[in-house]
């Protein structure tokens, strides 16, 4: 029996493309330049825009290679949270607004280090609360998926222990609790240097 291999998931140029992205964004969020600057910024991304819409596919979209193939690949750590969700918000190599946290499957676990750019800020050197929430709702996904138990986010429960900091190296887990039928608990925590910043349980619901 031939061994499986893992499918192939992000193609180099288009990831690159979309990182310089990002960092466009880095370099806007804390630019102060002339309106002249400006102009001429926004007359290329016009041109660069519609380069890329010459080639757009068509829907639906969807985090295309979640499925079982791939869900078996993940639980053997054949493939990396980010392959399995390459347009993720949170760790995608394919979605511009990512801060591209690095998520990986350690046993049942998710563990993942990472550090919020500044166009994540929210309170002054903060983390916005929506994106410390965001991360930790991956976190518990994921590691429902990664123990076969995918499902969808029903309630979720955050504490704020203490203000995330923008552009600090963070620490994350994510630990399925239990699953009963369809019901499945998690929960997820974010630390700074080994003190907790946020916290999360969540109930989530597999679809039938």
């Amino acid at each position: 029996m031939k061994s499986a291999k893992s499918p192939k998931i992000v193609a180099p140029a288009l990831e690159d493309t979309i990182e310089s992205c990002s960092r466009l964004g880095d370099a806007l969020r804390i630019s102060d330049a002339p309106d002249e600057v400006l102009e001429e910024v926004r007359a290329r991304i016009e041109s660069a825009v519609g380069l890329l819409r010459a080639h757009a596919r068509q829907g639906p979209h969807s985090q295309a290679v979640m499925n079982q193939h791939t869900a078996e690949f993940f639980s053997t750590h054949m493939l990396a949270p980010h392959d399995v969700m390459p347009y993720s918000p949170i760790i995608g190599r394919l979605n511009p607004v990512s801060p591209r946290l690095e998520f990986h499957a350690v046993d049942n676990r998710i563990e993942g280090r990472g550090v919020f750019p500044v166009r994540f800020v929210g309170a002054p050197q903060t983390v916005h609360g929506g994106m410390v929430a965001m991360a930790l709702d991956e976190l518990m996904g994921l590691v429902n998926f990664l123990n076969g138990a995918g499902a969808f986010t029903g309630t979720m429960t955050v504490r704020y222990h203490r203000p995330t900091p923008i552009e600090r190296e963070l620490t994350f887990l994510g630990e399925m609790v239990e699953a009963d039928g369809r019901k499945v608990k998690s929960r997820a925590e974010i630390r700074c240097d080994g003190e907790l910043m946020a916290s999360a349980e969540g109930l989530f619901i597999r679809p039938r």
